[in-house]
């Protein structure tokens, strides 16, 4: 069994992975949500001016959530912060000071080369809105410092409930503000900026959060500033480096959107669609990235847990542990993505249509569906890699990945339109998940799934597949028409159906064994709904 011989911290750190894949699952179930009804509101236009700057607003946060904390964290317990807290504060601090001096020269650049910016992606009336976005700059240092604190110290509650507090305050002033401008009739740049600066005011409160918690910590030792500008210089070119690195893996949809930003109107102009035809094109398009982003949660959450989870194993000598930790979280991303993908292909018309109102962009949706399973094995390996201290590697694949994203949009966005910028977000993620898992299995740093088990997974993808067939023709033949209350029944019916199909699987077909069930919540309390029922677990 994976877990046997696990000590009480390994199950403390596993704990705290329950904590943030909660708080990363809401995140991003808010994050899906409010873009449906910003997307009703706005139009497909008012979602595409909101895509254009999303990418850096994600990213902002994305390095403040998973890459610098990670890095700060990882750093501590290689310094033993439990045997030297003094020691821990004065890095924790020195990455503060480092990273306020980093993003306080970005926010500077990019208020200065906005006009640029705008004018890249096609489109100058973006240069206010990406200037007002730059301001999510500013708090990412403290951010980044106190949650990569209190993970070092093995304390994840503040970064899982920092997320909420973060995704709660930016998804209700983006549907509060983007209501005001849309009842004032001010159009979809009006729309853009109401959520940018909601995203900013999200920020805001996460960072209010982390201060009321750095605060009230339990022994506040004084640090003196020689000391912590001394660990500057000890740790700035690691911290950086380690903290982009490990961030890297979980921003592989925002790299590609950012590509996707600067390419996809440009292409689409080109083809002949005029300016606004081409924004509203790409609006249906960025209608599969909540979607996308949802069906990774427990990929990106698991990545973000996994990395000292490994390190901890690795600097303990203890290797075969190491390549547990990682199989099961690979095992798990596998079955979770997998199924994912392969649902949403089969109910893409009818979820497009209780979400967005209509039809348009299915087919892209569809193409989409399949980059559910490359992603998640590309942040799951990634971490693996990291935990393993190859930080560069996971970066030159995705690299690599995000070549061929580029390559493929030139290409194929020309002919097939956004259908062509779907296939070449899948081609680009199949390229970089495969480098990724040759390496990782080439240096056996994970225990990988045996014959019969993928023979298991590959049934319960069929039966499930089957199942939806069915289902899907069993709704056609009550009712044929495309209005959003019959298309929500049969998308939330479907997918309900096939949620618990999977879930009775994994427990009869033993997916996951019985110890690695009790880290996973649906299956805990599937099993113990099981045992009061007499059946044996």
């Amino acid at each position: 069994m994976v877990m046997s011989g696990a000590g009480r911290n390994n199950s403390r750190w596993w704990k705290g992975a329950m904590y943030v894949t909660a708080a990363a699952f809401t995140g991003k179930v808010l994050s899906a949500l409010y873009r449906v009804p910003y997307q009703n509101m706005a139009g497909d236009q008012g979602l595409y001016v909101y895509q254009q700057v999303y990418p850096l607003l994600g990213t902002a946060m994305i390095t403040a959530m998973y890459g610098f904390p990670v890095a700060l964290s990882g750093m501590m317990m290689e310094r033993g912060a439990d045997q030297k807290p003094k020691e821990a504060e004065e890095t924790a601090r020195a990455a503060f000071v480092l990273l306020l001096l980093v993003h306080g020269f970005l926010f500077g650049a990019l208020a200065f080369t906005s006009p640029f910016i705008a004018s890249w992606m096609g489109d100058p009336d973006l240069t206010n809105i990406l200037r007002l976005a730059g301001l999510v700059l500013l708090f990412v240092p403290f951010i980044s410092m106190v949650r990569g604190y209190y993970q070092g110290i093995g304390q994840m509650q503040p970064a899982a409930v920092s997320h909420l507090v973060e995704q709660v305050i930016r998804s209700a002033a983006i549907i509060g503000f983007t209501a005001l401008v849309v009842c004032r009739g001010l159009g979809p740049y009006a729309a853009g900026r109401a959520a940018a600066a909601a995203s900013v005011l999200g920020a805001a409160a996460c960072a209010g959060y982390l201060f009321v918690v750095w605060r009230r910590r339990d022994h506040r030792r004084g640090v003196l500033v020689s000391n912590v500008i001394q660990r500057m210089k000890d740790i700035r070119r690691t911290f950086l480096l380690r903290g982009l690195l490990a961030a890297s893996g979980a921003m592989i949809f925002l790299l590609y959107q950012w590509v996707d930003a600067f390419t996809v109107v440009r292409l689409l102009m080109e083809k002949a669609a005029g300016s606004e035809q081409a924004k509203a094109l790409k609006g249906m398009f960025d209608r599969g990235q909540p979607l996308l982003q949802f069906g990774t949660v427990l990929a990106t959450s698991f990545a973000m847990t996994v990395v000292p989870l490994i390190q901890k194993e690795k600097n303990t000598g203890n290797e075969d542990q190491s390549a547990s930790y990682a199989g099961f979280a690979l095992r798990l991303t596998l079955f979770s993505g997998s199924a994912a993908a392969a649902g949403l292909i089969m109910i893409a018309e009818p979820v497009n249509i209780m979400l967005f109102e209509n039809q348009a962009g299915t087919g892209a949706l569809r193409i989409l569906a399949a980059a559910l399973l490359f992603s998640g094995i590309i942040m799951i390996t990634s971490a693996v890699m990291q935990g393993h201290y190859h930080f560069l590697r996971p970066v030159l694949f995705l690299g690599l990945g995000a070549a061929v994203k580029t390559f493929g949009n030139l290409v194929l966005v020309p002919v097939f339109g956004i259908r062509g910028a779907a296939a070449a977000t899948v081609l680009g993620m199949a390229v970089t998940a495969g480098c990724s898992s040759i390496e990782v299995f080439r240096h056996q740093a994970v225990r990988l799934p045996s014959r019969a088990w993928i023979g298991k997974l590959a049934a319960s993808l069929a039966l499930m597949v089957t199942m939806l067939v069915i289902t899907d023709a069993g709704f056609d033949q009550l009712y044929d028409g495309n209005s959003r209350l019959y298309a929500a029944c049969q998308a939330l019916t479907s997918a309900a159906a096939g949620v618990v199909l999977q879930a009775v699987l994994v427990k009869k077909w033993d997916l996951f064994t019985k110890e690695e069930r009790m880290h996973l919540p649906v299956f805990h309390h599937l099993d113990s709904l099981l045992k009061r029922k007499g059946e044996k677990v």
